[in-house]
């Protein structure tokens, strides 16, 4: 904000040549690229050709307050509380490249949706599925489950299953070559319980990761697939090289005395990841381990899912019980932009996943239900 009155008046005559130079499209197409577009445009500004040009920019970047809901589990009426938390839960939530979502919740059940209508329902275990991604080639995707690893097309066919340990394989990453994937595994009291493991979709394990003092409860892959990053109830954020097959560094929360790491997410320009910040912050971090900035309030309760935005300047964060929201907010400086709160208590988030449109992004919860909304942002 100008804070000398010559200032003040510079600003005053560029406003005024925008309004009064460019025609109401091209500012309509200026308007399009400003992060909260939609709420200039709610203000209703008097400026008539300011005006113009925020109908132009709605028009063109679509937003609405519209959740789609996909019912996964069971309505209210049918379960009880109990019964509804262990078998209805959507656990996990991911995306297809032809825009299908895929959900898996605690009946061992996968779903596939198309334009929110339920394409498939498959049976692929007789545990909960606890993680889903899907791969590159847009036919097939895994899951994690118990102590395996299945992998699935989404017309309904089980192709492969994976043992991966005696342990429990609790999150799953597919690299973007689209024939390898990791997982992590959880249950610190067995050897071997808090691994990474880098399969080939053919079923050979290419390499284990070793180093976490805790299970593995968040993990992702850079955009390159350069790095795996994974993050555990020890604490630490542990980032590996692919092509060595090496630990290139160790990030540590600010505070993390008995403290977890639930979610994990990088950049799309591979430079920085983001990783919960227990209780309900988030911490921001170049790879080489050097924390750059910290959010300690950004949530209520811990945060258990973050999705970053193709702009490479925000993410979405969602939160457990104490605070089922869903935020999107800026990385670099922690500002958070919109709290969506469609899922409800007991509607703790467990899961985020954007949709190719560029315009939405798709959540699951303990309500039994992933739903669909928009963001906001300029599509990239």
């Amino acid at each position: 904000m100008p804070t000398t009155r010559a200032a003040q008046r510079e600003a005053q005559r560029a406003a005024r040549c925008l309004t009064e130079v460019l025609p109401a499209d091209a500012l309509g197409l200026v308007l399009y690229q400003l992060t909260l577009a939609h709420e200039i445009a709610a203000v209703a500004p008097t400026n008539r050709a300011a005006s113009i040009a925020a109908r132009l920019a709605l028009k063109a970047r679509p937003f609405s307050g519209d959740v789609v809901t996909l019912l996964h589990g069971y309505p209210e009426q049918e379960r009880s509380f109990v019964v509804k938390q262990e078998k209805g839960t959507v656990h996990c939530v991911a995306v297809a490249p032809d825009g299908r979502v895929i959900t898996g919740s605690g009946e061992g059940t996968v779903k596939v949706w198309r334009d929110g209508v339920c394409e498939r329902t498959i049976q692929v275990s007789d545990r909960g599925i606890t993680a889903v991604v899907a791969l590159p080639d847009g036919v097939r995707f895994i899951t994690c489950s118990g102590v395996t690893a299945t992998l699935c097309t989404l017309d309904g066919a089980l192709e492969r299953t994976f043992v991966v340990h005696r342990a429990h394989a609790h999150v799953v990453a597919a690299l973007p070559d689209g024939v390898h994937f990791v997982v992590g595994l959880c249950y610190g009291w067995m050897d071997g319980g808090n691994d990474v493991q880098l399969y080939h979709i053919d079923g050979t394990l290419v390499h284990t990761f070793k180093g976490h003092a805790s299970g593995v409860y968040a993990l992702t892959v850079t955009r390159d697939g350069q790095h795996i990053i994974s993050g555990s109830h020890d604490g630490k954020v542990k980032v590996w090289s692919v092509a060595s097959q090496s630990l290139v560094s160790t990030c540590r929360g600010y505070n993390f005395s008995g403290g977890y790491v639930m979610a994990v997410a990088a950049m799309p320009d591979g430079k920085r990841i983001l990783n919960a910040e227990y209780p309900g912050g988030i911490g921001v971090w170049q790879l080489d381990g050097t924390l750059e900035r910290t959010f300690r309030d950004l949530h209520k309760d811990v945060v258990s899912a973050i999705v970053t935005m193709p702009d490479n300047q925000h993410a979405l964060s969602g939160a457990g019980p104490g605070d089922p929201t869903i935020k999107l907010f800026d990385v670099n400086d922690g500002a958070v932009l919109r709290t969506f709160g469609h899922h409800g208590y007991p509607g703790a988030i467990t899961s985020l996943a954007l949709l190719p449109d560029g315009l939405r992004f798709v959540s699951g919860s303990y309500d039994n239900t992933a739903r669909i909304a928009y963001h906001g942002l300029a599509p990239q």
